[in-house]
């Protein structure tokens, strides 16, 4: 790894259930559970909160330009379940939007494979509380709380580059959307090998749990 890679600033987050992606708790926290279960089972559930105190819960910022709401993207091989817990969620399916609460949301909401998607936060009166839960279509490619874990780790730190970016959206197998899907994975291929080479990797011993 290059000495620069190396040298980043890593909070110890390993084997903690909870985690925030900020120091402030001023964007969204993540919490884990059942590992060794879901880990034998290839799905991968969490319970993430959206502060509704924080940046990701000012209104007058455009949804897609908040930091908790995920780039608009596919799973080719996972299905992705939200369950609501509590607050108002907002969620694109495909080119259609959809708001709704823990009265009138289905429970749970379920994306198909390779159906693009989003959500984020629709009012801040309270934080927003989701389990997510992703199954994988073939036990193989199921994604890891580890994956998470370092993202999340990697994002807190603030060291996230476009490099770490790429190996990280091509270990997870979830593909953003700008261009059709055949080139977008080519795109996210080359720049993982190129991160790879330039010593980002996977994962890191500070932020992952075995």
């Amino acid at each position: 790894m290059y000495w620069w890679i190396s040298n980043l600033p890593r909070t110890r987050t390993k084997s903690s259930s909870n985690i925030t992606s900020s120091y402030e708790n001023i964007t969204d926290g993540y919490q884990f559970y059942n590992r060794d279960e879901q880990n034998k089972n290839a799905y991968l559930e969490f319970k993430h909160t959206v502060y509704s105190r924080g940046i990701c819960g000012n209104l007058q910022t455009p949804p897609k330009k908040r930091p908790c709401t995920p780039f608009f993207h596919v799973h080719p091989h996972q299905i992705e379940k939200f369950t609501i817990l509590q607050g108002h969620f907002a969620y694109q399916f495909g080119d259609k939007i959809y708001s709704c609460d823990i009265h009138t949301c289905p429970s749970p909401i379920v994306i198909p494979p390779n159906v693009p998607h989003t959500f984020w936060m629709n009012d801040n009166k309270k934080d927003l509380i989701i389990i997510v839960r992703v199954e994988p279509t073939y036990k193989d490619r199921g994604l890891r709380a580890e994956s998470f874990e370092n993202i999340v780790g990697v994002f807190r730190d603030k060291s996230m580059t476009i490099w770490q970016v790429f190996v990280f959206v091509d270990n997870i197998g979830t593909y953003p959307i700008f261009l059709t899907l055949s080139i977008v994975k080519i795109i996210i291929k080359i720049g993982s090998l190129i991160g790879q080479l330039l010593g980002y990797q996977v994962e890191y011993e500070e932020y992952a749990t075995k």
